[in-house]
């Protein structure tokens, strides 16, 4: 499962270029100009298409910026699923996990902090693609831990709320409106020293 759930099966081939070619030309008007000073009728322009036809992919300008958005969150969790891949303890893939979310993060917003708006409105605003994607992570975490309890370096009873409660304790180090906010901050090195601290909970006697 992903968050990126912006294509339906039933698709043509032609419908998915077509999506793909808006959101394309959407993402460097965003990029450019920002989310507040473009139109739909400028994507349809730089698509050399009406702007009816694009309404036919998408009913308006937000329904872009998800779909935008989930696919940057879909390329954020290939990255987590890369941590928990590496061939080092479990204690060291958690605090991995989100320290290289963290930079993920952190990257984009240094590339481009008017694209990145979107990822920050997407997230403030809720939008149920979010909730899919910390569904995602959540998942990602479960299974670095179980992994943690079959090696004996965990004793976690329950896997589930232990990688809930480490996305509640690091939601500052992850979420896009947090890292943008906190830029000029060491937060690489704070995130450090809460997983130090939440790992000291989870490690076997």
């Amino acid at each position: 499962m992903t968050a990126l759930a912006t294509l339906s099966e039933a698709e043509s081939p032609y419908a998915r270029k077509t999506r793909a070619r808006i959101l394309a030309a959407a993402e460097r008007r965003f990029k450019h100009y920002g989310y507040a000073k473009t139109t739909m009728v400028d994507i349809a322009s730089d698509c050399a298409m009406s702007h009816a036809n694009v309404y036919r992919f998408f009913r308006n300008k937000g329904d872009i910026v998800d779909a935008i958005a989930a696919g940057w969150l879909a390329k954020s969790e290939d990255v987590c699923r890369e941590v928990a891949r590496r061939p080092v303890s479990a204690k060291r893939r958690l605090t991995e996990f989100i320290l290289e979310l963290h930079r993920w993060k952190k990257r984009e917003y240094a590339r481009s902090p008017r694209a990145y708006e979107l990822l920050m409105m997407a997230s403030h605003e809720g939008r149920p693609f979010i909730g899919v994607h910390l569904d995602v992570l959540h998942g990602i975490l479960v299974e670095i831990i179980q992994d943690g309890n079959a090696r004996g370096e965990f004793t976690v009873r329950n896997p589930g709320l232990a990688a809930e409660i480490i996305q509640y304790a690091t939601a500052r180090f992850c979420d896009p409106r947090s890292v943008a906010r906190y830029s000029a901050e060491p937060l690489e090195a704070q995130a450090e020293d809460v997983m130090r601290v939440l790992l000291g909970g989870l490690s076997a006697a």
